[in-house]
């Protein structure tokens, strides 16, 4: 690659990456043939070399298999992704394909299933590092020897492991092929071979000579040779060195490319025994699937029953439930919530739970949905969400809070006698809970049963092009300076060097980088995770599969999700609040669904603050439709994924009255509660079975399709079926391709009506608060940090409400804020810098002795650091104790006397030493107080350091020359509908868009004084104006201002900074 390597001091750095190939020095094995001189090509005396035992002869001409084959799987050293290999493999006619990636089975289930897709065998193997340089090749001849694989990759990752010993240990189940000295001469391994690759030619006379069966191997890294360049740029970014940095034995020979079998066989055309060995491993070879029966959890395995404090959800303990079989504990349980859920268990309750009972005890699914329950029942509030809230069964255990027979929830797409799947329940805990609980769950099952779910973080685009661009030796400056260009539409055409930085780039985009966790999986099984899958930890110490979600579940591997959602801490800590004001709610008798109020708010889409529903387009979609009932809501929960936009205007103007006709007639009664428009991932299935004669297993195909990254590519399989189906019944082609472009909406980003369901009751429930206990609701919106919005969003939301925003004082707040009548308290826990330590001390000592009298009293009680000290005083904290003085004097007070405390000479600038990182890095200390007195503007900056906003008054005030301007205000705009206006606003928040001539596009949200409000810049504006959305400060806009059936938008036409 042309590109001239620009050194930089300090890129380089130790990094030591094996070499593939090496020789592992001199072999002690007794001679046992007389090899001669190794010529290439069909010497005789190689030939001669191979024992007679391993000199079968070709059976009938089957074709040879290449087996250490290496795929981007392999982190920064592999070059084609499995799916490349496994379409490679089955065009140069080849009818399997072994996969060995380096000390790593993360690519197995994703290479199982590429070679499935072509019609190929796949063969699953690992490339073990041997510690004294040489390698072994494990390949797994059955469900035994891939269980030792994983068994000897979780070991590999303990501290003196030692793979020769491991592998004479126990070999049960593999095929082992290795250059290593001492594997080949151990007595009684009776799979071992001498493994014969392209790369390590120079050892063939040695690895022969050793008495052992010689397997050819067909060493493959690369599709073309050309990627050797690539696999050294992928080497150079692992370990963090320049691509001049990386020596060529640190890569795979130039010959190591996937050829075809005409190839591989003439490359060992002197050891043709070594191609017979080949052939015979390949044909006695069975394991070919991770899947042999879904794995779940067993209820009663991590604790007895009993020992479970019930007062959060008030269920009665049984002594005896573990030693009941599971189906009869369900039952139990279920029935028992049934009777709290509903007044009285009538027939039609009844027998929707026996119907269900039949098909969970019919399939063995009883113990998952107790372990389900044990799990809610740990935390304070949770959401049951996806289509397990379909099922009343989910509904009485307390896993989910919608009532599935009053709502019309289908429980068949969640479970029903045909389907092969098991049960999928995800819950979401209060975000702050959720890693206790995540913990508490692996502690209960033990970590041999137990380990949370892995994410494969991939290179994107941007990351791809920056570690590309640092292998080449470009300064970060320079990296910088281009990716801002890039964002600005200016790097179209690079040229230079960048022009090959970019095309290297580009080639490694979506290669595997590294393991992360996933947000919210674990797995949980009855015996051992050991054997099933390799263990990995992440970074903090946790125990995560080395599959992704995917990847598990092809396993069999039962994966719960347990997942963060602010909104379940906002509803959480407002109900508290509200108790703790003396007005508690019952929550056995809440109904927010039922309450007109909370209606009327959604249907207006006042609703920022409200799960779901905040973000400016549901805020939109409220206004248009004016709708707030449940059933509405969850139809808009549902309609608003990012693809439908054209069916969202559909929707609306059929909700407003337009008369429409069905698709269909095979269609339209299917669709006739959301108005014709398919809302919901079982819409699909329903529709393609209706219309087009799918099965219904073929139309849960298209629905599982519609949720991978590769959508579109995997739809067209079943495009031709559905035009068929459709055809056979008598539609015609136009309303087939609406039909199907309609369901191609769905792609990347669908919910169950269900789901829907579960989001809509929580907005319910916030709408509620929000509505009736503003106060209360708003500070726990703010001390969860909000959910769509920044803090400083929130507190100009709730002055527009009439609530007043206090600033956090020592002797009134709380750690989180507190709301009460018309005001909020901020809280501790909203200063930026203070310790949590430092916040509940503060409130503590107060509870136990009283208001703090002054600064000096303050410091007598309170250990406070230095960064403490400053957050307190630059918060206003301080401001109600001896309020004559200002905030400066206030706080050298403060560490005058923290000072006398500790005995430490203030003066010295030697106060807190330990905990001052600037003293930690050699740089002077600052002993002088932060300047935070002197006028409004020094008190508001102040404030938004410390607090992420102004408590004062609007952040506006901190640029008088913006409140000075001819302007219009917020709060009029829907009076000025269709003219042109001049605006200030603070950007709150945007988002970019593509329209569907792939043009750049964004909406944002802005406020002023006096309101939120929506703009639009279409591709011309945004091109001029983007780079000024990405700086900070207020902005004057000029616009048109347009109103859509209630809901009012600003055309942006120009966008310009204030100064000061």
């Amino acid at each position: 690659m042309p590109v001239a390597i620009r050194h930089r001091g300090g890129r380089s750095r130790a990094g030591s990456v094996r070499t593939g190939g090496q020789e592992a020095g001199p072999a002690p094995v007794r001679p046992r043939f007389d090899t001669g001189p190794l010529r290439h090509g069909g010497d005789s005396s190689v030939r001669d070399a191979i024992p007679r035992s391993a000199a079968r002869p070709r059976r009938g001409g089957r074709v040879v298999t290449p087996l250490l084959v290496t795929s981007t799987y392999s982190f920064h050293f592999g070059t084609a992704s499995p799916a490349e290999l496994a379409r490679r493999a089955a065009g140069l006619g080849y009818d399997a394909l072994g996969l060995a990636d380096r000390d790593s089975v993360h690519g197995v289930p994703t290479f199982i299933e590429a070679c499935e897709a072509e019609g190929i065998r796949p063969i699953i193997g690992v490339e073990l590092s041997c510690s004294h340089g040489g390698r072994a090749l494990l390949v797994a001849l059955d469900g035994a020897g891939f269980s030792r694989i994983c068994r000897l990759l979780d070991a590999r990752r303990e501290p003196g492991f030692d793979a020769r010993a491991e592998l004479l240990r126990d070999s049960v189940g593999l095929a082992v092929a290795t250059d290593d000295p001492v594997l080949l001469g151990a007595e009684d391994a009776t799979e071992f071979y001498a493994l014969l690759a392209p790369g390590n030619r120079p050892s063939w006379r040695r690895l022969l000579a050793s008495g052992r069966r010689p397997l050819a191997v067909g060493e493959a890294r690369f599709l073309d040779a050309g990627d050797r360049a690539l696999q050294r740029l992928l080497v150079a970014v692992g370990s963090g060195r320049t691509v001049a940095d990386v020596r060529d034995a640190e890569l795979s020979g130039p010959d190591a490319v996937l050829v075809g079998p005409g190839a591989f066989e003439a490359a060992y055309a002197a050891a043709p025994g070594a191609l017979d060995e080949n052939r015979a491993l390949a044909a006695r070879i069975s394991f070919r699937s991770l899947f042999s029966g879904f794995v779940f959890p067993r209820y009663g395995a991590a604790h007895d029953d009993a020992a479970h404090d019930d007062a959060v959800h008030d269920d009665a303990v049984h002594d005896d439930a573990v030693h009941d079989d599971a189906a009869t504990i369900l039952r139990r349980f279920v029935y028992e919530g049934a009777t709290r859920r509903y007044a009285t268990v009538d027939d039609r309750v009844r027998e929707r739970i026996e119907y269900e009972l039949g098909i969970i005890e019919e399939k063995g699914f009883s113990d998952y949905f107790l372990v389900v329950r044990d799990i809610v029942r740990k935390a304070s509030r949770t959401c049951g969400r996806g289509s397990a809230a379909a099922s009343v069964v989910s509904y009485a255990l307390g896993i989910t809070d919608v009532d599935p027979i009053r709502h019309g929830l289908y429980f068949e797409r969640f479970l029903n006698p045909g389907r092969t799947d098991p049960p999928d329940i995800d819950v979401d805990f209060a975000w702050d809970e959720r890693d206790a609980l995540l913990a508490s769950v692996i502690a209960d099952y033990g970590e041999e049963r137990a380990a949370r779910v892995s994410n494969h973080v991939c290179f994107q685009p941007r990351s791809a092009l920056r570690e590309t661009a640092r292998a080449y030796g470009m300064p970060d400056g320079e990296i910088a300076a281009f990716e801002r260009n890039a964002a600005l539409g200016k790097n179209a055409d690079p040229d230079g060097d960048w022009r090959d930085v970019s095309r290297l780039a580009a080639r490694i985009v979506g290669f595997p980088r590294h393991l992360g966790v996933h947000s919210g999986g674990v797995i949980l099984v009855p015996d051992r995770l050991s054997g099933r899958v390799p263990i990995e930890r992440s970074g903090s110490g946790i125990r995560v599969t080395a599959w992704d979600k995917e990847g598990v579940e092809a396993a069999g591997l039962v994966k719960i999700d347990l997942l963060g959602n602010r909104s379940l801490a906002v509803v959480r800590d407002a109900l508290a609040n509200i108790r703790d004001n003396g007005e508690p709610l019952d929550e056995a008798s809440w109904r927010p669904i039922d309450d007109p109020a909370t209606v009327e708010l959604l249907a207006r889409g006042d609703t920022m603050g409200v799960f779901y529903v905040e973000s400016p387009a549901m805020r939109l979609l409220q206004k248009k439709t004016g709708r707030g009932d449940f059933e509405h809501l969850v139809i808009h929960s549902s309609i608003i994924r990012p693809a439908a936009n054209r069916y969202i205007n559909d929707y609306i103007d059929r909700l407003n009255g337009k008369p429409f006709k069905p698709l269909h007639p095979l269609i339209g009664d299917l669709l006739s509660e959301s108005y014709g428009i398919m809302c919901y991932q079982e819409d699909v299935c329903k529709v393609a079975v209706a219309l087009a004669g799918f099965t219904t297993s073929e139309a849960d195909g298209v629905r599982k399709v519609l949720s991978k990254k590769d959508a579109p590519e995997r739809l067209a399989s079943y495009a031709e079926r559905f035009r068929d189906g459709a055809r056979a019944k008598g539609v015609d082609d136009a309303t087939i391709a609406e039909v199907w472009a309609m369901i191609g909406s769905f792609s990347g980003y669908s919910f169950v009506k269900a789901h829907s369901a579960s989001y809509a009751m929580l907005s319910f429930r916030s709408a509620y608060l929000r509505r009736h206990h503003p106060a209360e609701f708003m500070a726990a919106v703010i001390s969860n940090r909000g959910g769509y919005y920044s803090t400083l969003a929130y507190v100009s939301e709730a002055r527009r409400m009439g609530l007043s925003v206090l600033p956090p004082d020592v002797n009134a707040s709380a750690v989180r804020c507190r709301g009460r009548g018309a005001g909020i308290r901020f809280g501790f826990g909203m200063i930026g810098s203070l310790g949590q330590a430092c916040a509940s001390a503060l409130v503590s000592e107060r509870s136990e002795r009283g208001p703090y009298r002054s600064v000096d009293d303050l410091a007598r009680r309170v250990r406070l650091d230095r960064g403490d000290a400053e957050a307190l005083a630059g918060s206003g904290a301080l401001d109600s104790l001896s309020p004559e003085l200002p905030r400066a004097r206030k706080l050298m007070r403060l560490l005058s006397a923290q000072a006398d405390r500790e005995g430490l000479p203030a003066a010295q600038g030697e106060l807190f030493a330990a905990e001052d990182p600037q003293r930690e890095r050699g740089e002077p200390r600052r002993t002088e107080a932060p300047d935070t007195t002197g006028g409004v503007r020094r008190r508001l900056e102040a404030e938004m350091r410390y607090l992420g906003t102004t408590l004062s008054c609007h952040p506006l005030a901190l640029w008088p020359k913006a409140l000075a301007a001819r302007r219009s205000l917020g709060r009029d705009l829907p009076f000025l509908a269709g003219r042109r206006v001049d605006l200030v606003g603070l950007p709150i928040i945007a988002k970019s868009v593509m329209t569907a001539g792939g043009q750049a596009m964004e909406f944002v949200s802005f406020e002023d004084e006096t309101a939120l409000y929506e703009t639009v810049l279409f591709p011309e504006a945004y091109a001029r104006f983007r780079r000024l959305l990405y700086g900070s400060g207020p902005l004057l806009l000029r616009g048109l201002v347009e109103e859509d059936r209630g809901a009012v938008t600003v055309t942006l036409e120009e966008v310009s900074t204030v100064g000061g």
